[in-house]
């Protein structure tokens, strides 16, 4: 069946204090995800003691979980990867295969070559470098260059029906001045911008996978 596959590797996990506080931290991540994006076909779960593997039906559902994974603490490479899911009879990531899960994990060793950290591959008539050209113009220019434009994107991103008042008092701003600071600062961090970026590549995802059905 057709799916897409996301795999999350934790960056220099061998070289973290303490293994049994990366796996809680990593279960602790992976419940989150399955929480916040339930319709999947393999749930995230925890691969060889430093990573997360999950499986979607839905493409588009790729951007919501990298945003998901860029405002949490653990740093990390995500690959995600177009095709096949072919193993229909398990949900358990260390049985789970098909060439989705092989162009994840493909896309995660192309993103530890990438600033962003984050890469897409898939099949070769994919054209999957048009994905990762939409990342490599939003991350990380569009998600804040001071402290206060990452907490707007961060607050933004985990509360997107939120009103400016609401977002900027969670900033920490008096009630009277909370949508004005929003404002400026909604303006200066180039939210509008990425939102249009955003969308772009939601359109093309969500083309990908039909061109994928019809072939």
């Amino acid at each position: 069946m057709q799916a897409v596959a996301l795999s999350f590797d934790v960056k220099g996990s061998r070289d973290y204090p303490s293994k049994e506080a990366l796996l809680q931290a990593l279960r602790v991540l992976a419940n989150d995800l399955n929480t916040a994006f339930p319709l999947s076909i393999v749930p995230f779960q925890i691969k060889s003691g430093d990573s997360l593997l999950a499986v979607f039906a839905d493409y588009p559902v790729s951007y919501p979980v990298i945003l998901h994974l860029l405002n949490q603490e653990l740093p990390g490479y995500i690959g995600i990867g177009f095709g096949q899911y072919e193993t229909i009879s398990t949900t358990r990531a260390e049985e789970a295969n098909g060439s989705a899960i092989i162009h994840a994990f493909e896309a995660q060793e192309l993103a530890k070559t990438l600033p962003s950290r984050i890469a897409f591959a898939g099949p070769p008539y994919l054209p999957t470098a048009l994905l990762n050209g939409y990342l490599e113009m939003l991350y990380p220019a569009y998600f804040g260059k001071t402290d206060r434009q990452i907490e707007l994107h961060r607050l933004m991103d985990r509360y997107p029906d939120d009103t400016y008042e609401e977002i900027g008092l969670k900033m920490g701003f008096k009630e009277q001045d909370a949508r004005v600071n929003v404002a400026k600062l909604v303006s200066r961090s180039q939210r509008k911008q990425r939102k249009r970026l955003e969308a772009a590549l939601n359109q093309a995802l969500e083309q990908f996978q039909v061109w994928e059905a019809i072939r």
